[in-house]
């Protein structure tokens, strides 16, 4: 029973370990993606092989395709947090603009007879857009690492409980 919980300690602590490690990787690569012009091109192939890799990587090492979903999530929710703490600061940084384009759609709301207020106009976009942008990154995470774990499991290498023969 000890040995039993013992391994279920190192695998989750080898989950949260890699998971935060690439999680802090590729959003500071998404944040400094974002400042290039064709951002979009590049965040979904730079997300897709990032959580495959790391779920190959996780798979490889246990032989479970679970640790494979598991640490995709874990570098979803890392990533993500990153980079919807990186929008916050922008949007705080840049609320002129922003806040110049919300008068413009809730003026375009008022012609159509729709009355928002601007505070609840910014409100909507900036909490729903931070929250589809984490659930995507969390879902592509554990599934897309599901697929990585799949590969790595096939990858991994058979454990042995004693010496090899010869």
């Amino acid at each position: 029973m000890q040995e039993q919980r013992t391994g279920q300690q190192r695998g989750a602590s080898f989950i949260w370990k890699w998971g935060a490690i690439f999680g802090g990787i590729l959003g500071v690569i998404q944040v400094l993606f974002s400042q290039l012009p064709h951002k979009l091109i590049l965040d979904l192939p730079l997300w897709l092989i990032g959580f495959f890799l790391i779920g190959m990587f996780a798979a490889r090492q246990t032989g479970r395709i679970e640790t494979g979903a598991l640490i995709g999530l874990i570098t979803g929710l890392i990533g993500g947090l990153i980079v919807v703490l990186f929008g916050v600061i922008q949007v705080v940084g840049n609320n002129p603009q922003i806040a110049q384009a919300l008068n413009r759609a809730a003026q375009m709301a008022q012609q159509r007879g729709k009355t928002l207020s601007l505070t609840e106009l910014r409100t909507i976009a900036i909490v729903g857009g931070l929250i589809v942008t984490e659930a995507l990154e969390i879902g592509l995470g554990s599934g897309i690492g599901a697929l990585g774990g799949l590969l790595g499991r096939r990858l991994a290498r058979p454990h042995t409980n004693g010496p090899l023969p010869f």
